[in-house]
């Protein structure tokens, strides 16, 4: 997930070392830079920006007047020199506060809380268009948004679900099926009976395991590791339909 994100700061070095630290953060999208807060007022009037890196003390508009301006606001982290800003900043639901001068590895870590933030906004957006069937039609399928698109899934055709970061690949007898969605909110939809999770990244359907060789599932030719918190229920829930 690309955060996209401008820097304001009125101090040139402090500009150029903000610069620095976001090219070296491979999920931040610089998209543009500005040394007062009229011209960074006026560009976010036009353009979609998900995080600011935004200085406190600049002579023509303060950072506080800024955010105070702005109707729709973007994740922000405030800078400055001067600590007497944190609680006012804190006011005004800032995500973070750095102070100057500022170590890359503090800067890591404020934009690692942003980009988990997003995530998980992003998921519970996704997950809102997400529509299940109704108790009674019995639960035979959901709907799920991948892409620009909203596709049926019939739970007879699932095979398996597998983590593949901030996504889902939900993969069928048909077809393979990329979307933004968390295990949790899945399960929940899914027939406990039928399926189980196996491994903090996958999910699977019972009555498509081919075998089961010491600690992997096999379906379709794939293999799939059984996790260490998983193993007891699932081998629990096989050995519940074993006949001998």
């Amino acid at each position: 997930m690309k955060i996209r994100c401008i820097a304001v700061d009125d101090e040139p070095l402090a500009l150029r070392k903000i610069h620095d630290y976001i090219l070296r953060v491979g999920y931040l999208d610089l998209k543009a830079e500005f040394d007062n807060g009229l011209e960074a007022l006026e560009f976010l009037k036009n353009n979609e920006v998900d995080l600011m890196f935004l200085d406190i003390q600049m002579e023509e508009l303060t950072g506080i007047q800024m955010i105070e301006a702005l109707t729709k606001k973007p994740k922000i982290i405030l800078t400055t020199a001067y600590d007497e800003y944190a609680i006012k900043g804190y006011e005004l639901d800032v995500c973070d506060y750095l102070l100057k001068p500022i170590a890359f590895q503090r800067f890591l870590k404020s934009c690692e809380k942003v980009h988990e933030s997003l995530i998980n906004e992003k998921h519970e957006k996704e997950e809102k268009v997400v529509s299940f069937s109704t108790p009674e039609e019995n639960k035979s399928y959901f709907f799920v948004k991948d892409g620009s698109s909203t596709r049926k899934v019939n739970f007879k055709d699932i095979l398996y679900v597998e983590g593949m970061k901030d996504y889902l690949q939900i993969c069928t007898t048909k077809e393979k099926i990329m979307t933004l969605l968390s295990f949790k909110k899945l399960e929940e939809a899914l027939p406990a009976n039928q399926f189980i999770r196996i491994h903090k990244s996958h999910l699977i359907a019972f009555d498509k395991i081919d075998s089961i060789e010491r600690n992997h599932v096999i379906i379709n030719d794939k293999r799939f590791p059984v996790g260490d918190s998983y193993k007891k229920e699932f081998f629990d829930s096989v050995n519940s339909r074993k006949l001998n």
